[in-house]
């Protein structure tokens, strides 16, 4: 077995590889630091949150955090503002596939852990998750007394949104800050309207439903069609879904490059010069091999060392114990190839910046395991758990460095 180091401290910072930003053939770089072999630190200066934060700024409402180094030309006088989000998909993927000389492609850090559950809110609030506590796929709730299913807003195998009917989440978003200042809408797949996660994140916005992309891109351009300062926050989670299923390989390649393409000819080249159009992901993905899936369930040996189930992700988990040293030398000897595990304590950076939001601590446990190369660890909450050909969660280059696409009619 290969030796690893339990990490009770933070690593010594160290700089890696130059993240392209292009435009043609233009190159910046963007630095990420170290955290182990394989995994790095978020960018909470060059991040979506970050992004999120440019368009309050954008729209004069006083930033949470610093905004996103833009070119100062790209934000001037800019009345309407179109953000589509495209979930699961990496920079180093786009930037591999899609060649065109007429927009700018940026480089942006994710945040942790790197699932929808915590970059959405991310997105949606312009906050850490370190501060709006949407920590990870299921989370142990303290106020509620249960694992809860962050997305179907339920306990892991019970009814969708059952949560909400007595537990409310504190959560403000950047379309209630802007509310007196522009119109915002909030479009998502037909099936997620109305649902209470999408409630939560659109608070403050019109939220529209659509049944497919020619009708997504119909209901944006019938929007701004309105004379006032609008904000337009588009939800397409297909090519990550292609991810799970499949990994990160022909089929998703060219459902990318269907996007783009109907993109490109159906919408962007009708926005008018007032228009700011930008492509973000909320994380990246990568491939994950059967061979490399680690299952637990309630009678596993690990169980022993654990107060509950675990929570968080299949690339990242949170653990809960009572015996924390003991916990960790088991992980290291029988795990130590496939995770490093580190005390929140030490690591709260890791989240992001800012007030720690008042459940943080309780939500990510005693230790936190964070996996490595493509392997995942898996837990048996109701049974129905299924393999993945592709995840994330984890802090890979693949996952956690996104595309911010960038573009304008000059």
């Amino acid at each position: 077995m290969r030796t690893l180091n339990t990490v009770s401290a933070p690593l010594s910072v160290v700089s890696v590889s130059n993240l392209t930003t292009r435009k043609g053939g233009k190159r910046n770089g963007m630095e990420l630091k170290k955290l182990d072999e394989g995994l790095f630190w978020p960018d909470y200066e060059n991040s979506i949150v970050n992004f999120s934060n440019s368009i309050l700024e954008l729209f004069d409402e006083k930033p949470l955090h610093r905004p996103f180094n833009f070119p100062k030309r790209v934000l001037e006088n800019v009345r309407k503002v179109i953000v589509m989000v495209v979930d699961g998909l990496s920079f180093e993927i786009f930037s591999d596939m899609i060649h065109d000389d007429d927009v700018l492609v940026f480089p942006c850090s994710s945040v942790f852990p790197t699932t929808t559950a915590a970059a959405l809110p991310s997105l949606y609030s312009a906050l850490t998750p370190l501060e709006h506590g949407f920590l990870g796929y299921i989370l142990y709730l303290r106020e509620v007394g249960s694992l809860v299913n962050m997305i179907e807003m339920s306990p892991p195998g019970l009814l969708r949104d059952s949560v909400l009917r007595f537990h409310d989440f504190r959560f403000i978003t950047i379309f209630q800050r802007l509310q007196d200042k522009v119109k915002n809408f909030f479009l998502v797949p037909r099936y997620l309207l109305g649902t209470g996660f999408s409630r939560i994140m659109s608070r403050g916005s019109e939220q529209i439903g659509f049944s497919s992309f020619g009708d997504m891109i119909e209901k944006t351009l019938e929007i701004l069609e309105n004379p006032d300062r609008t904000l337009v926050f588009i939800y397409w989670p297909t090519l990550d879904s292609i991810a799970h299923k499949n990994g990160v390989g022909r089929e998703y390649i060219r459902e990318l490059r269907w996007i783009y393409r109907i993109l490109k000819f159906e919408l962007l080249r009708r926005l008018k010069q007032d228009t700011l159009f930008f492509l973000v992901s909320d994380h990246g993905q990568i491939s994950t091999p059967q061979d490399n899936e680690i299952w637990w369930d309630f009678s596993s040996e690990v169980m022993r060392f654990l107060d509950r189930p675990p929570t968080g992700e299949q690339r990242m988990m949170f653990l809960y114990t009572k015996k924390k040293r003991a916990l960790i030398e088991y992980l290291k000897e029988k795990y130590g190839d496939f995770a490093v595990f580190l005390d929140p304590k030490d690591f709260v950076h890791l989240f992001g910046t800012g007030r720690k939001h008042s459940e943080f601590f309780s939500r990510v446990g005693d230790a936190v395991l964070i996996t490595k190369e493509t392997f995942s660890f898996n837990y048996r909450y109701t049974g129905k758990e299924e393999s993945l050909s592709g995840r994330h969660g984890s802090l890979s280059y693949q996952e956690l460095v996104v595309p911010l696409v960038v573009y304008r009619r000059w």
